[in-house]
C-alpha cells in the first residue's frame, strides 16, 4: 500500500503518523496537488490488513486530528474485516468498532473513499463506505465488495445446495466464481452504491478534482468540529 500511496501523493510528502502502532493500517499526512490531506489506508502486508483494536484506536485518533485542523481525509480500502477471537473479545473489539463508526459519523471534513482491492463486511463502512457521509466513493476495477470473503460467502449462501457427488469441488469452484462476480464494483456502481469505477492511473487526478469540488462547497471544506470533546486518552 505504501508503494501505491507514493505514486499518488506529491513526491516526498508522505508523512506517516504512528507507523509502528497498529501496523495493519496506515495513517499519514501528505500533499496531493499541493493540498494537505490525511490518508487512512489498509496495509495488507501486516495481518492481511485485518484491523484490530490498536488499529481502530489509531484511526479514531487520526480522525480527531484531521477534523480538528480541517484536513480532508482519503480512505484506501484493502481490508478483509476485523481481527476476531478470544483476545479480541477481551479487548472489546465490538465497542471499538462502534466507537470508530461514531467518530466517523462526527467527522465533517471532506471524505474521499477509494476501494483498491477487497473490502468486506462491517469494515467497508468503518472505512468510509456507503451511508457514512463520504463525499466521494469510488472503486478500482480490482475491487471486491462483499459481506465476507467469496470462498466463505459461497459456503454460507450455497453450502446446503451443493450436491454430495464426485464433482463437488468443481461445483464449489463455480459458486466461488459466482460470488466473486457478484462482488464486482460495476454491480455496486450500477445500483448507485458507488459514484464511479475509475482507472487506477486516474486516481491522483480524481482526488485533485474532488478536493477542488469540496473547496468550492458551501462549507469550503471546513469542519464543524463535532469531535472537539472526543476523549483524548490515546
Amino acid at each position: 500500500m505504501n508503494r501505491i500511496l507514493k505514486c499518488i501523493v506529491d513526491k516526498g510528502s508522505l508523512f506517516p503518523i504512528k507507523p509502528l502502532f497498529g501496523k495493519m493500517v496506515i495513517t499519514a499526512l501528505a500533499r496531493i496537488g499541493g493540498r494537505v490531506t490525511g490518508i487512512i489506508a489498509n496495509q495488507p502486508m501486516f495481518q492481511a490488513g485485518a484491523m484490530d483494536t490498536d488499529g481502530l484506536d489509531k484511526v479514531i485518533s487520526f480522525l480527531c486530528l484531521c477534523d480538528s485542523f480541517n484536513i480532508p481525509i482519503i480512505f484506501f480500502h484493502d481490508i478483509p474485516g476485523f481481527l476476531v477471537g478470544k483476545e479480541a473479545e477481551r479487548r472489546r473489539v465490538e465497542a471499538k468498532v462502534m466507537n470508530g463508526m461514531n467518530a466517523l459519523a462526527l467527522t465533517t471534513v471532506p471524505k474521499i473513499s477509494i476501494i483498491v482491492r477487497k473490502t468486506y463486511g462491517q469494515a467497508f463502512w468503518n472505512m468510509g463506505g456507503t451511508g457514512t457521509n463520504s463525499d466521494f466513493l469510488v472503486a478500482w476495477p480490482t475491487a471486491e465488495i462483499s459481506f465476507v470473503d467469496p470462498e466463505i460467502a459461497a459456503n454460507v449462501v450455497f453450502g446446503g445446495k451443493v450436491e454430495d457427488s464426485g464433482d463437488r469441488r468443481e461445483q464449489l469452484k463455480n459458486l466461488v466464481e459466482k460470488m466473486v462476480e457478484d462482488s464486482s464494483p460495476y454491480a455496486a456502481a450500477g445500483l448507485h452504491y458507488l459514484h464511479d469505477v475509475i482507472d487506477p492511473r486516474q486516481t491522483r487526478d480524481f482526488i485533485i478534482e474532488a478536493l477542488e469540488i469540496c473547496q468550492d462547497s458551501r462549507r469550503k471544506g471546513m469542519s464543524q468540529h463535532k469531535l472537539a470533546s472526543w476523549p483524548t486518552k490515546f
